[in-house]
């Protein structure tokens, strides 16, 4: 695809529907759940808790953009990495800088901890900002079990030790 087609196909999957059949049940219970704003985590949030949703933009997804406009022809995963690449250096192509990511994470972890201090919290986010989001917890002495790639649905336990 080129890179207006990546940009397009980016924009159609952040509004795409789920798949249900990944969602791991378990016996966990939440007081709270934070979610992105996006579609995909709502209706991801909608099973896997019952009760309020509270959105925000700050969990969305890390944007990815194509790092040029050309009409040179990359298969998606080419142009997803070089995007990730751009974001993680910063460049200018991208709409978030890293240390803006950072800076996200960080807020949505303060939030938490200023306001649900003593509460069960689900966080619905999206693969690549839970690997900053992760990122954060275990700096500030959270322990929990990670991932090399996040599997849609899955539930992972983080607390503070």
């Amino acid at each position: 695809m080129t890179s207006v087609q990546f940009n397009q196909w980016v924009e159609q999957y952040n509004k795409s529907d789920i798949c249900t059949t990944g969602y791991c049940r378990n016996d966990l219970k939440w007081d709270v759940c934070l979610c992105s704003d996006l579609s995909r985590a709502f209706e991801t949030a909608k099973i896997i808790y019952k009760g309020n949703i509270t959105r925000t933009d700050q969990l969305r997804e890390i944007g990815v953009q194509s790092v040029n406009h050309s009409k040179i022809r990359l298969h998606y995963n080419i142009w997803l990495f070089l995007g990730r690449v751009a974001w993680y250096i910063s460049h200018k192509s991208q709409k978030e800088t890293r240390n803006e990511t950072l800076l996200r994470a960080r807020g949505i972890v303060n939030r938490i901890e200023e306001n649900y201090r003593e509460s069960s919290v689900l966080v619905v986010r999206h693969g690549a900002f839970m690997k900053i989001l992760i990122q954060e917890l275990k700096r500030r002495g959270y322990e929990g079990k990670g991932f090399i790639n996040p599997a849609n649905g899955r539930v992972y336990n983080f607390q503070k030790i």
